[in-house]
């Protein structure tokens, strides 16, 4: 049984993370790593406020609001680890990392803001040189620039810009397409069973649908059809390929009705 990258104590397949790289992470460590990293950037600002307005203003601070040098230099220590250990995970989450526009500003200010493919200077977006359901990484060397015309001249129009549009090679998924639509207008959930690429089991999830859009196929011209929304499994925003999807169903309140009669029965 796996075990978690933090903690070391085993993790459960349904409810925690399982990193692109092998590794399983509890959502719960992420969690707290992600408050306590906040926690001491508060305190640290309160800390970097209070000496700047004593400069300026005298101000009474009391004993319990004084922080020892030796302390601050701890806790700038601590949010440094607390930093490199998330973004380590973060290279390696299944989906769009939190940090995902900070990835962006490095990356324009190491290179400025320049279209990978036509070398302007324009309004870019940051995409995925190996997209995540091919098995790419959040990673800042999987990480690329482009902008908009560039994009839409090699993949097509609607994607991450735009409106969504299905493809002809993608006529076999008009009926699962029309129901997401239908789910994503009528904000209603759909459940289906989805396996990962090199999983060797089906799990059932059900999505909060926000969206449907083409991840430009690297190896191929071709491109890939998924959905993102919110998994109640996860809790977080997940992306799915509809080829790895199977029973879609648009859950209904008239649907959720017959399924706890049918238990009850």
């Amino acid at each position: 049984m796996p075990y978690c990258t933090v903690c070391k104590q085993y993790v459960d397949y349904e409810y925690d993370i399982a990193l692109t790289h092998g590794d399983y992470l509890h959502t719960s460590c992420l969690i707290k790593m992600q408050m306590r990293k906040d926690e001491i950037e508060v305190i640290l600002r309160r800390q970097g406020s209070q000496l700047l307005s004593s400069l300026f203003v005298r101000t009474e601070i009391t004993d319990e609001e004084i922080i020892s040098e030796e302390k601050v230099e701890n806790l700038s220590n601590e949010l440094t680890k607390l930093k490199n250990t998330l973004i380590s995970i973060y290279d390696f989450l299944p989906n769009w990392p939190p940090d995902w526009n900070e990835r962006k500003l490095h990356l324009i200010q190491q290179n400025g803001s320049i279209c990978l493919s036509c070398g302007e200077e324009r309004n870019v977006y940051l995409i995925h040189d190996l997209p995540l359901c091919e098995g790419g990484t959040n990673e800042l060397d999987n990480l690329e620039l482009i902008c908009k015309p560039c994009y839409e001249g090699m993949y097509g129009k609607g994607d991450i810009f735009g409106s969504f549009t299905l493809k002809a090679s993608q006529s076999e998924f008009s009926e699962q397409v029309a129901e997401i639509q239908s789910a994503i207008e009528n904000k209603q959930k759909i459940r289906f069973d989805y396996k990962k690429p090199n999983a060797k089991t089906w799990m059932t999830r059900v999505v909060v649908p926000d969206r449907l859009f083409n991840i430009p196929n690297n190896r191929d011209s071709g491109e890939t059809l998924c959905v993102e929304g919110f998994c109640e499994l996860r809790q977080d925003t997940r992306v799915f390929a509809l080829e790895r999807m199977q029973a879609l169903e648009v859950i209904s309140e008239h649907t959720e009705l017959e399924k706890y009669v049918a238990i009850y029965q």
